[in-house]
C-alpha cells in the first residue's frame, strides 16, 4: 500500500446530551476508518483551542455518561468547481475518549492559561456499541425471531427485515442465554452466529445508517467505474478452495440417515460431516437443503491501493468496475468484470503535526493510506465478523403442567403437536411470568422399563436449547414421599393425592427389614406388609363418623 498526501475536508460533529459540538475541518489531526459490509471501526483526533473561548466540549465529555454520537464526512478537497464529489459519511457512537492539556505558564507561577486540548476518540457503527454490551437471558414461547430482536433492539439501532423464511417463522420456543455462566457471546456475537449458521445475510448501509436481516446480498446503487488516476496498484487473489466432502448424518435410531452434498471439487476421502439427531424427517431435509446453499466456493478478490483519495467514495456494498477509460486496458483480468466493495480503509494523519497549525481551516493535508477489497458481482459467499459462539443450554427452574385432574392432584399430562403428533410436556418457567415451555415428553434418565412421567408441580431443571427445552433432573421429592432418616427407608409413591394411591415402601424397624405394599381409595385401605416372623394381610373400609 503506497503512502501519499493529499487534501481532505474532514467535517466532525459530535452530539451530546442533544447538544450538536461541530470541529472545524482544520482541527481534525488524524482519522483511521476501517469498513466492512456489516459496519464500521474508526479513530479520530481533533483540537479545541481555547485561547479565545472555553472549551464547551471540556464539560460534556468529562462530566456525562451520555452517549457521545458522531457524524464524521469526509471528502477530498480541490478548488475545480467542476469536480464532482461523492464523499464518506458515517454515523457511529463513541467507546473510548481520552484527551492531552497544554498550558501556558505565565511569569507569576501561580497562574495558568489552557492553550488547547488534543482529544482522542474510538467510534463505530451503533450495533456493534451496543449490542457487544448486551448480555440478555430471554424466553419467548410461540415467537418469531424478528420479535426476539425487535424485543432487544435499541432506538439507536435502524434495522430492515427481509429473510421471511427464517425471521417470520414461528418457534414453540426461542431463548437468548448469553448470560449464562460460561457463555461470552454478547448479543452481537448472538447475531452474526445466527445469520451465518443459517446462511443469510447482516449488511449495513452507511449513507442512510440502517442495518438489513436479510436472505441475499444486496448491491448498492449504479455501477461506478474507477478512476485509473486515482489507483496505485491492485492485484488479485484467489481464496482457498473449499475440498472437503458436507455430509449431514441423521443419528436418530428408528430412522439413520447419512446424506452427501455433491462439491466437483472435493479430495477424497477429506470431509465435513454435520451429525444430529433428527426424529422429525422434514428436519433432516431442511438440514440437507441448509448445508448445501452454504457450500459456496469463494471466487477472487481484488486489493486495490490508492495514490489519491477517491473524488467519488465507493463505500462497502457499491458496485464498481474497471471501465472508466482507455487507461484500463481491454486485456487486463479485471477490465471484464463487475465488483462489489467488500472493505474501505482510510488512515489519514495530517501533515503539520503542531497542534496549533490550520486551526478553523477549511480543509488540512494529509499523510494517507488508502485501499480498497473488491469482491466479484457474482460472489456468494457473505462477509460477517469473527463471532463468539453462544452456549446452549442453560438451565432454569420449571414446574410441571398438568390440566388433568383437580388442580391439587399429582398428575401427569402430555400434549401432542398437531403438525408433527410428537408428545411434549408443558413445564412453567417462574422466573418469565410463568411462561410455558414445551420439553421432549421422553424417559429423561429412567429407562425404558420404567415409566413415571413427572406429576403436576413438580420442581424441574429445565436445559433451554436455542429454539428447544428439555427436563435436566428432578429436584425434590414429591408430597409425602419423603421418610425420616432413622428410617433408612425407601419408598416409591403413586397416585394423585393421599386419598388415591399406591404405596411401595422399604424401612427397617428395630434394626431388621420391613416391606409395605398398600393401597388407598378414599376410605378404603389394603395393606400387605413383611416383617420378621409375620406377614400382614389386611383391608380396611373407615367408617363416616
Amino acid at each position: 500500500m503506497s503512502d501519499f498526501i493529499g487534501d481532505l475536508t474532514i467535517t466532525l460533529v459530535l452530539t451530546i446530551a442533544d447538544t450538536d459540538h461541530s470541529i472545524p475541518a482544520g482541527n481534525v489531526k488524524f482519522v483511521d476508518l476501517a469498513l466492512t459490509p456489516y459496519g464500521f471501526n474508526g479513530k479520530v483526533s481533533f483540537v479545541v483551542s481555547c485561547e479565545e473561548s472555553p472549551d464547551a466540549l471540556f464539560t460534556p465529555m468529562t462530566t456525562l455518561n451520555d452517549l457521545i454520537e458522531v457524524s464524521l464526512q469526509v471528502q477530498s478537497y480541490t478548488t475545480d468547481t467542476d469536480a464532482v464529489i461523492s464523499p464518506l459519511i458515517l454515523s457511529g457512537l463513541v467507546t473510548t475518549r481520552s484527551f492531552s492539556e497544554q498550558t501556558l505558564t505565565n511569569i507569576l507561577k501561580t497562574q495558568t492559561f489552557m492553550l488547547h486540548r488534543h482529544y482522542h476518540l474510538e467510534f463505530a457503527d451503533p450495533a456493534q456499541v451496543l449490542w457487544k454490551q448486551h448480555y440478555p437471558c430471554d424466553l419467548l414461547t410461540d415467537t418469531t425471531l424478528t420479535a426476539l430482536i425487535t424485543a432487544h433492539k435499541s432506538e439507536k439501532i435502524n434495522l430492515l427485515y427481509d429473510w421471511p423464511d427464517v425471521l417470520n417463522k414461528t418457534y414453540p420456543v426461542l431463548t437468548l442465554s448469553l448470560g449464562a455462566p460460561g457463555n461470552p457471546a454478547s448479543f452481537y456475537d448472538y447475531l452474526i452466529w445466527l445469520v451465518d449458521t443459517n446462511n443469510g445475510v447482516f449488511s449495513y448501509d452507511i449513507a442512510n445508517n440502517q442495518y438489513s436481516l436479510s436472505a441475499v446480498k444486496s448491491q448498492i446503487g449504479t455501477v461506478q467505474s474507477l478512476d485509473p488516476l486515482e489507483v496505485f496498484e491492485y492485484s488479485v487473489n484467489f481464496p482457498e478452495i473449499h475440498r472437503h466432502q458436507p455430509n449431514v448424518l441423521n443419528a436418530y435410531s428408528e430412522s439413520p440417515l447419512n446424506t452427501a452434498i455433491t462439491n466437483a471439487a472435493v479430495a477424497s476421502p477429506i470431509r465435513r460431516d454435520y451429525i444430529q439427531r433428527y426424529p422429525i424427517a422434514a428436519d433432516m431435509t431442511a438440514r440437507v437443503t441448509l448445508e448445501t446453499a452454504r457450500l459456496k466456493q469463494y471466487l477472487h478478490e481484488v486489493l486495490v491501493s490508492y495514490n489519491n483519495f477517491q473524488m467519488q467514495v465507493t463505500p462497502p456494498g457499491m458496485l464498481v468496475d474497471f471501465k472508466a477509460s482507455s487507461a484500463w486496458n481491454a486485456s487486463l483480468f479485471v477490465h471484464a468484470n463487475t465488483y462489489q466493495v467488500r472493505q474501505w480503509r482510510l488512515v489519514a494523519s495530517a501533515v503539520k503535526q503542531e497542534l496549533t497549525l490550520d486551526l478553523n481551516n477549511s480543509y488540512s493535508r494529509y499523510e494517507m493510506q488508502h485501499s480498497l477489497v473488491l469482491d466479484s458481482k457474482a460472489e456468494l459467499n457473505v462477509a460477517l465478523p469473527p463471532y463468539v459462539l453462544p452456549v446452549y443450554p442453560f438451565f432454569v427452574e420449571g414446574k410441571i403442567v398438568s390440566e388433568q385432574g383437580e388442580d391439587t392432584d399429582a398428575s401427569y399430562q402430555f400434549y401432542t403437536d398437531s403438525d408433527t403428533s410428537v408428545n411434549y410436556y408443558q413445564i412453567s418457567i417462574p422466573l418469565w411470568a410463568k411462561k410455558n415451555v414445551r420439553a421432549a415428553y421422553q424417559s429423561n434418565m429412567d429407562t425404558g422399563q420404567f415409566y413415571f412421567p413427572p406429576y403436576k408441580n413438580a420442581r424441574v431443571l429445565v436445559g433451554l436449547g436455542f429454539d428447544n427445552a428439555f427436563i435436566g433432573d428432578f429436584l425434590d421429592w414429591g408430597s409425602g414421599t419423603a421418610l425420616p432418616m432413622d428410617s433408612q427407608g425407601n419408598q416409591l409413591v403413586m397416585g394423585k393425592s393421599t386419598t388415591s394411591q399406591n404405596i411401595i415402601k422399604h424401612t427397617y424397624v428395630d434394626s431388621k427389614p420391613e416391606l409395605q405394599i398398600q393401597r388407598t381409595d378414599d376410605k378404603d385401605t389394603e395393606l400387605l406388609q413383611f416383617s420378621t416372623g409375620y406377614i400382614i394381610l389386611q383391608t380396611q373400609l373407615e367408617e363416616d363418623s
